[in-house]
């Protein structure tokens, strides 16, 4: 991976970020994240999964079942923001993923 593809991917990190924090602290199913927020063509779904999957194990957001949905894949299941990850997103807490 280049330098600069690091820097696009901790930027799209802190964009995620940034928008899961305007819902905050509503649960928001991952599918419509991807479809109103994530608007940038170079971010790809395998990365934007592997963001998702990355920020559970740091334990900024969780993923719940949708009461209304069966979860077939992680994009049927509901993203939360925890308290951490709201730190994290308002910048009073940084971290090396994002390049703080």
């Amino acid at each position: 991976m280049s330098y600069a593809d690091g820097i696009r991917i901790q930027e799209q990190r802190k964009r995620l970020l940034t928008s899961l924090n305007l819902f905050y602290p509503t649960a928001v199913r991952v599918e419509t994240v991807w479809r109103t927020v994530c608007d940038d063509p170079s971010y790809e779904r395998v990365l934007y999964e592997k963001d998702i999957h990355y920020f559970v194990q740091k334990g900024w957001i969780e993923l719940r079942p949708d009461p209304l949905k069966v979860a077939r894949t992680i994009n049927d299941r509901l993203v939360i923001l925890t308290a951490r990850g709201k730190e994290i997103a308002e910048r009073t807490m940084t971290d090396e993923a994002l390049g703080d």
